[in-house]
């Protein structure tokens, strides 16, 4: 993509996203057996840029006594405590903000936490309130007890992916893993060079040598794939055949069972006749960058299975920073990945024809939207947003194919396989026709508070190969506003709320 912002103008764009959310909308009645609190005006971080400074507010009131007040921040991937005090109250109220110089946010390091408030009473009942928050910036890999294990290969290098490093691989061979003694092991996550072509299987064994787990290549690819270990597991063996231009694992981490990080993907096969909404992405960021609170608000506040369609690129990096971005929307639906070449081509023809011609490409796409199924599609500007061919080609080819996946006279493999499907709802970004405007910036329990537009920016923040050049609140962005899209083929009538993409199908 064509993304010319200064890394001034970024990092000073970043540093907006530093968000204090009122959650005097969700005041809370919380009980402990007699003991009860209530809340009022309470504000607690959702979104914060590291290093900066923010106040816990509110008021708790009791019908009881409070004791004792704590406040303790987890990091949700090494599982430490990062802020903790305790102070003794005696009162029916407290007022939060009282007790600002007893923690410091601003020395919160980058990742997924947990805010937990603890009020107890005399007769030593607790009640809680609890909060997810974000911290912006690359943050630490998830705690693992990878180098806990005794792990010996027959040939090849163990180092290569016990590493840090997602560009040294194990390529073939025996590779056998011993689980500490001390430790239940909960799985094995693995890091693929590549997402298909692998053979290989891998088994796990009791103390007595029964299998108890086994897996093999003919499940459905996944560039990150997380192995489920039974609890009475004591050790894994991996077998992998080289195959060509493939070299295999790039990295391997073991994890124990009940400490498995939050950002630790554990993905699900897209399953056939089950997407409510698809998402079509040109580019692996333009998901968020352009569809805006889309996928986390579909995923988590409506409830629908929301699978994820990137058209083009193929380099790895791009393709995990995207595996990270959408698990931390908490979808758990891997997502489809074209694989058409990336680039910046000679507009819809040239793109493509860079694409294996558009017979080709459309009955691609034709295919996964009869074997998916979704009720709703939502993809690119016709315009390209800010003139990109590959959103204009996306677009282009979209609409068509919404079409032509419900005729049984076109792309009859496809066809055979999975029959026809016709598409319910087909919005595209900006279109001008039968217009409708989604709210992105409401916010949500069921996302810790956080505005399904937040979620996108936390999502946004994995793709660090991207930062510094680009950002959620970029012109070239905010000049196409993420909310606004258009209704451009309906076969349940047109919206009149048109503030819902399933207005007429729920």
């Amino acid at each position: 993509m064509k993304k010319t912002l200064s890394i001034l103008l970024a990092l000073t764009m970043l540093m907006s996203t530093v968000i204090i959310t009122d959650f005097s909308a969700f005041a809370t009645t919380i009980k402990s057996n007699d003991f009860k609190i209530v809340t009022e005006n309470m504000k607690r971080p959702t979104v914060l840029k590291k290093g900066s400074t923010f106040t816990l507010k509110g008021n708790i009131k009791a019908n009881k006594t409070i004791k004792n007040f704590s406040v303790t921040v987890t990091d949700l991937n090494s599982f430490k405590t990062e802020i903790k005090f305790d102070k003794n109250v005696k009162s029916k109220s407290v007022n939060i903000s009282n007790y600002k110089n007893d923690y410091d946010f601003s020395t919160l390091p980058s990742g997924d936490k947990q805010l937990v408030m603890t009020f107890c009473d005399n007769d030593g009942n607790k009640a809680k309130i609890k909060r997810e928050f974000t911290v912006l910036g690359k943050a630490k890999e998830s705690v693992h007890i990878t180098k806990k294990c005794k792990i010996t290969a027959n040939k090849g290098e163990v180092k290569n992916v016990t590493d840090s490093s997602d560009d040294t691989y194990w390529s073939s061979g025996k590779m056998t893993i011993e689980f500490p003694k001390s430790k239940k092991v909960d799985g094995i996550f693995i890091k693929w060079h590549k997402s298909s072509g692998n053979k290989y299987t891998i088994k796990s064994y009791d103390k007595n040598g029964k299998v108890l787990d086994k897996y093999d290549n003919h499940s459905y690819g996944m560039l990150h794939k997380y192995y489920k270990m039974s609890d009475s597991a004591v050790k894994a063996v991996i077998n992998l055949t080289k195959t060509k231009d493939n070299y295999g694992i790039a990295c391997l981490r073991v994890y124990e069972k009940g400490k498995v990080g939050k950002s630790v993907e554990r993905w699900q096969e897209p399953k056939v006749g089950e997407c409510d909404l698809m998402v079509i992405s040109s580019h692996r960021d333009d998901e968020l960058l352009y569809f805006g609170g889309t996928i986390p608000y579909y995923l988590n506040v409506k409830n629908k299975n929301v699978y994820t369609v990137y058209m083009s690129g193929r380099d790895r990096l791009r393709v995990r920073e995207a595996l990270a971005g959408q698990w931390s929307m908490g979808n758990t639906t891997v997502p489809i990945f074209m694989n058409f070449p990336g680039g910046y081509h000679d507009g819809i023809n040239g793109t493509l024809a860079a694409w294996g011609g558009e017979n080709k490409a459309l009955g691609e796409l034709v295919e996964r939207i009869r074997r998916y199924q979704p009720d709703v599609i939502v993809s690119h500007d016709i315009n390209g947003e800010y003139g990109h061919p590959s959103h204009k080609t996306t677009a282009y080819m979209v609409e068509k194919a919404v079409k032509l996946a419900a005729d049984k006279t076109k792309y009859k493999s496809s066809y055979k396989k999975y029959g026809t499907w016709q598409v319910k709802k087909l919005y595209l970004h900006l279109y001008q026709k039968n217009k409708i405007k989604m709210n992105w910036k409401k916010s949500y329990p069921c996302l810790d508070g956080k505005t399904p537009l937040q979620a996108a920016t936390v999502a946004f923040d994995k793709h660090i190969s991207q930062h510094g050049r680009w950002s959620m609140t970029a012109k070239a962005v905010t000049d196409c506003p993420s909310n606004e899209y258009g209704l451009v083929y309906s076969t349940v009538g047109k919206d009149k709320k048109k503030n819902d993409f399933f207005e007429n199908i729920d």
